[in-house]
Order: structure tokens, then C-alpha cells, then sequence
């Protein structure tokens, strides 16, 4: 099995809230980069659900889970942890995913899931429910049973362009001059002065130089007024 790198974060007023302090930012991590998952309300209608994914819980993060969908869902906490491990994870209602965030596998698999909605059948038909469940098993054999190991990502331009993201090409905008401060050796005092940050310029737009407004740097005494004061 393939290391699952997705993450989401939640809608404010869902029945998780009580607990995710237990999660980093409150982000949980999600077995697969979309809802995978079918079942039917108490109403007959169509649920999409999300797998939280246990392998990436700590013991904390698991016990809560349990508890707290015990509650909601008024059965025992013991009873839900059980279910969690058979299935392989807990499941969570779409509806309370607000965003979500992957790196190499989710990405992935998320084209997959893009290259999948272009060719198949019309949703809500026998024919498009028949594809999905197919494809939901190729996902299974590769991604989740399988060691499918995805490409690795390097730049914006090895992202599908159908998942980019003005938010997503500013992270990768940003990356170069985070690399470039965290390996030049620099002191506190070389990033708060902004030493640091003109030397990662320097690195990544070589055809332009950069530097710091210094004590030495000459001013054209002509820009002031002699008769202007100044606090």
C-alpha cells in the first residue's frame, strides 16, 4: 500500500468540532483525494463518503474518531472502532469537507479521477454507475491494495493543468526562495533584515541583482528640502 498523502479541513458547525484539537491545523487525513465511497440515508438518497485513514492516526486522533461518531451516530465507541478496523478506516459524510489538500498521490489520483469523468457514461445512469464501480476497483488494486507509487512532482508544470490553482502556483512560486533561505546557513538576524531573503533572490533570478538599502548607499542630497523637518 502506497503512503496516502490527502488532508481536509471541515466546515465550521460539523460533529467533529469537539475533537480537532487532536488534529494539526485541524486537517484530517483522508484515505484517497476525493469521496470514494456509496451509501444510502435514511431517506433513500445517494451519500458520497470520505475514508479517513487510520494508518495515519495516532492513538488519540482514533479513540475520539470512535467516540465521537459513537455519539453522533448514538451506538457504542467500541462498536465504531471495530467497524473502522474492518474497513479500513472511518467514513465521514461529504458534506462536511470544506477543502482539501494532497501532494504526489493525491494528485495522481486525482487526474485519474478528471481523465475518468471526461470519457464515462452519464452520472445517475445503470451505465455511469457501473463505470464508477469499476473504476473505483482500479483504484483499489493500485492505489489502495497495491504499491502503486506515483510520479514525483517537481514543478507546477508536472501538475495536471486541470488541478492548478492560483493558491497552488504560489506555493510553488515560494518554494525556491524557502529552499534557498533554509540551506544558505543564514542567522535569525540575516532573516529579519532581509539578508537572507535578497540572497535566495540572488539564487533563483540570477539575470537580475539584488541587495539591501544600506548605511553606506549614497543619496542625491538634492531629493531633500533643507526647510522640511523631520521627526
Amino acid at each position: 500500500m502506497t503512503k496516502h498523502d490527502t488532508w481536509v479541513k471541515l466546515k465550521p458547525g460539523n460533529p467533529y468540532e469537539p475533537i480537532l484539537d487532536f488534529f494539526a491545523n485541524g486537517m484530517i487525513p483522508m484515505r484517497d483525494p476525493f469521496p470514494m465511497e456509496r451509501t444510502v440515508d435514511q431517506n433513500g438518497e445517494e451519500v458520497a463518503l470520505w475514508i479517513i485513514d487510520v494508518e495515519r492516526l495516532s492513538s488519540i486522533q482514533f479513540q475520539s474518531l470512535a467516540q465521537i461518531i459513537a455519539i453522533y451516530c448514538k451506538t457504542d465507541a467500541v462498536t465504531v472502532a471495530l467497524e473502522a478496523e474492518l474497513k479500513g478506516g472511518f467514513s465521514m459524510s461529504h458534506e462536511w469537507v470544506a477543502s482539501m489538500q494532497c501532494w504526489v498521490e493525491g494528485f495522481a489520483r486525482s487526474k485519474e479521477l478528471a481523465d475518468f469523468f471526461e470519457t464515462a457514461p452519464e452520472s445517475g445512469t445503470p451505465e455511469g454507475a457501473r463505470a464508477f464501480v469499476e473504476f473505483c476497483n482500479t483504484q483499489y488494486e493500485r492505489w489502495i491494495d497495491g504499491n502503486q507509487e506515483p510520479r514525483q512532482i517537481n514543478s507546477i508544470e508536472d501538475i495536471d493543468p486541470r488541478l492548478r490553482t492560483p493558491e497552488l502556483e504560489q506555493i510553488f512560486n515560494t518554494i525556491p526562495i524557502e529552499f534557498a533561505i533554509a540551506n544558505g546557513g543564514f542567522s535569525v538576524f540575516d532573516v529579519i533584515t532581509g539578508q537572507a531573503f535578497t540572497h535566495a533572490l540572488n539564487i533563483i533570478d540570477p539575470e537580475n541583482s539584488y541587495s539591501l538599502v544600506g548605511d553606506d548607499d549614497e543619496f542625491n542630497d538634492d531629493e531633500f528640502d533643507d526647510d522640511e523637518i523631520y521627526e
